[in-house]
C-alpha cells in the first residue's frame, strides 16, 4: 500500500469518522505512510455520505462514494474491526504494539473505557504518538462538549464574523474548519514523527477544533482588546471600495472585483469606458469610495451584469486590477489554468469499477521528489487479512474465526440499508 515516500515505514492506526481527521491522515498517507483505517459496521456515515454517482447510491454504497477516495480511504487499508468487542479490543492492542502513531476523533473518555488512551498504550509500545482530534479538548469545562462543524464555527468566533452588512450571522462554509483541523493534523504528527527520530520519545498530542478556529480570527481577537468592533460587511472591506462579488451576464454569473488604491480605481474606469458617474469627485480618494460604497457598488453591479464574467475577469487582470470570477465546481473540472498546472486527477477506482473514472481535486503543493496523487482507495475491510496477519501477528485460523464471530467484516449486515 505505502508508497515510495519520505514517510515510508511509518505506521498509523486510525479510529476515524466524519472529515477532520481522515483528511489529515490522508497526507500522511498519501506521503508513503502505511495509514490503518478501522471502521465498524455500527457506524458507517462516512461510506453513506456520497456523491454517489448520478446523487444515487448503487449496490455496493458502502464502497461508491466520491469522498471516501477522496480523503476517507484514500491511500490507506481498511481493516473493519469491531473495538467494541473484547477480542476486537484485544486485536486492535496488538496492533498498536507495532505501530508508530494511533489517532481517534471520540469524545474525551471514549478511548480511555477502551483501553486505547496514551498511558495504556505507552505501557505496550513506549514509543507511540497519540493524537485525538477533538471539539474541545481533553481538559477544561467543555471537554465532553460533542459539536459539528458548524457548532464550532461558533464557538470559535467565527461565526460573529460572517454575514451581509447589518445582517445575522451565516455560515462561512459547509466543513471550513474541518479542513483546517485536518491539514493541523498532518502538520502536527509530521512535528511528532520528526521529533521522535531525534529523542526516541513518542507523544501526546491533544488537538481542537476550537482552538483552530480561534486561531483563525486573530486580528479581530487584538481588535477586541483595544475596543475595536468588528461589523459583519458580507463580501465588503474594512476600508477598500469597490469590494464585493457582482453579478454578471448569464444565470448566477459573478465576478470578485478589489480595488485597494487610486491607481486600480483608475484603471477600472478605463476598462468601464469612463462612465459620467464614475467621474464623481467624492470618488476621487479610498476613503471617498469607502463612504460611497453602496451606491458605487449599485452603478458597478449594473455595469458587470452586461459583461461575461470570465472574459471581464482577463481584461481587468491585464490592467492590473484585481478581480476573479465566481467559478463553480463544474468550472473547475474544466478549468484550462488547473489542468495546465496537473492540479486535476482522474481516478478510476478498481474496487469499485461500476462507479467509473471520476476528477478529483489533487494537493495545493507538489514537487517530483513528492508524489501526492490517489494510488488507491480501499473498499471496506478490503485489508483485514493482511493487517491482521502482517501487522497483529494473528494466523489465518485465528483470522477465520473473528470473521465467524463478526469480529472483522468486509460488508454491512443485513439489515443496514442504502442512504
Amino acid at each position: 500500500m505505502a508508497s515510495q515516500g519520505v514517510l515510508q515505514g511509518i505506521r498509523v492506526l486510525t479510529l476515524e469518522q466524519v472529515h477532520a481527521l481522515p483528511w489529515g491522515t490522508a497526507f500522511l498517507a498519501d506521503l508513503g505512510a502505511q495509514v490503518i483505517r478501522i471502521e465498524s459496521v455500527d457506524h458507517l456515515q462516512d461510506r453513506k455520505s456520497g456523491p454517489f454517482v448520478d446523487g444515487k447510491p448503487g449496490k455496493e454504497w458502502w464502497n461508491e462514494g466520491g469522498n471516501l477516495v477522496y480523503f476517507g480511504t484514500r491511500n490507506k487499508q481498511s481493516l473493519c474491526l469491531e473495538v467494541n468487542s473484547p477480542k476486537g479490543r484485544e486485536v486492535f492492542l496488538r496492533l498498536a504494539k507495532h505501530c508508530d502513531v494511533v489517532t481517534d476523533n471520540f469524545r474525551p473518555g471514549t478511548m480511555e473505557r477502551l483501553g486505547f488512551d496514551h498511558p495504556s498504550l505507552a505501557r505496550i509500545n513506549p514509543r507511540i504518538i497519540t493524537l485525538s482530534g477533538t471539539a474541545y479538548g481533553y481538559t477544561g469545562p467543555w471537554r465532553r462538549a460533542g459539536s459539528r462543524a458548524r457548532t464550532v464555527d461558533a464557538a470559535c468566533g467565527l461565526s460573529s464574523l460572517t454575514g451581509y452588512e447589518g445582517g445575522p450571522s451565516m455560515r462561512a462554509s459547509n466543513n471550513y474548519m474541518d479542513h483546517s483541523v485536518g491539514n493541523n493534523v498532518a502538520y502536527a504528527l509530521l512535528l511528532a514523527i520528526y521529533s521522535r527520530k531525534k529523542t526516541g520519545k513518542g507523544m501526546r498530542i491533544d488537538l481542537t477544533m476550537q482552538e483552530t478556529g480561534v486561531s483563525c480570527i486573530g486580528p479581530a481577537i487584538l481588535e477586541a482588546q483595544r475596543g475595536i468592533k468588528r461589523s459583519r460587511l458580507g463580501c465588503g472591506h474594512l476600508w477598500k471600495s469597490p469590494h464585493n462579488v457582482y453579478p454578471c451576464r448569464g444565470n448566477d454569473r459573478w465576478i470578485a472585483i478589489a480595488i485597494s488604491d487610486d491607481a486600480e480605481w483608475l484603471a477600472l474606469k478605463q476598462e468601464m469606458e469612463e462612465p459620467s458617474w464614475a467621474a464623481d469627485s467624492r470618488l476621487d480618494s479610498a476613503l471617498g469610495r469607502w463612504q460611497h460604497r453602496r451606491e458605487l457598488d449599485d452603478h458597478l453591479a449594473t455595469w458587470t451584469a452586461t459583461q461575461d464574467d470570465q472574459v471581464l475577469m482577463r481584461r481587468l487582470q491585464d490592467r492590473g486590477v484585481p478581480a476573479g470570477s465566481a467559478l463553480t465546481a463544474k468550472d473547475l473540472v474544466g478549468d484550462p489554468h488547473l489542468q495546465a498546472r496537473g492540479f486535476l486527477q482522474e481516478y478510476d477506482n478498481p474496487g469499485c469499477p461500476q462507479v467509473g473514472r471520476r476528477v478529483y481535486a489533487g494537493r495545493p503543493f507538489r514537487t517530483p521528489e513528492l508524489p501526492m496523487a490517489i494510488r488507491d482507495s480501499a473498499t471496506l475491510g478490503e485489508h483485514n487479512h493482511q493487517v491482521l496477519r502482517e501487522v497483529g501477528g494473528l494466523s489465518e485460523d485465528e483470522i477465520e474465526e473473528l470473521a465467524r464471530e463478526a469480529v472483522i467484516s468486509t460488508r454491512p449486515g443485513a439489515e443496514e440499508r442504502a442512504p
